[in-house]
């Protein structure tokens, strides 16, 4: 287990579920509705799926990875099947209000990185309109890069497409 200042991160189980649709819904627009049947589906098809939590239990966050090749009905997932053979995709990343600023998205995507090695190259995105600065701004930190914009959800989302090479 990795520890991210007071918290830790482990793998997502399926009683965890419940909580994870709540955080999810919590963060909407930032990321789209999920529903408890396709995060069931998304812990069975997953690359890497883990969750902060604090020693007391509480879960503040998530990151969810699914590896490339599946049968998925995401605009932005097809959009990197198009264009690349293999890639890990962060399909979303979660973080609650009340725990931002603590190290743990960043503490997540490192393990990730540290986790994929029959992975060079990881993708995602995040919303340009409505703006998401603050993913905008942890996505430059961490070294990736736009390699395309694309709209979304009947145009009223754009995303910015980001990858990192990763060795």
């Amino acid at each position: 287990m990795l520890l991210v200042k007071m918290f830790k991160l482990r793998n997502v189980e399926h009683s965890d579920i419940d909580k994870i649709v709540s955080i999810n819904e919590s963060a909407i627009p930032a990321v789209n509705y999920v529903s408890y049947n396709e995060f069931e589906w998304f812990l069975h098809k997953k690359l890497y799926f883990k969750l902060a939590e604090n020693f007391h239990g509480a879960i503040s966050g998530f990151l969810l990875v699914l590896p490339s090749g599946l049968e998925y009905k995401s605009l932005n997932y097809k959009w990197f099947s198009g264009k690349y053979k293999k890639f890990a995709y962060i399909d979303r990343i979660v973080i609650m209000d009340e725990f931002r600023n603590n190290g743990i998205g960043k503490g997540l995507y490192l393990d990730l990185e540290k986790s994929i090695s029959d992975y060079e190259l990881i993708a995602c995105e995040f919303n340009i309109e409505p703006p998401n600065p603050i993913s905008k701004k942890f996505h430059e930190s961490l070294n990736y890069e736009n390699v395309g914009y694309q709209l979304t959800e009947n145009a009223t989302k754009k995303v910015s497409l980001m990858i990192k090479k990763i060795l």
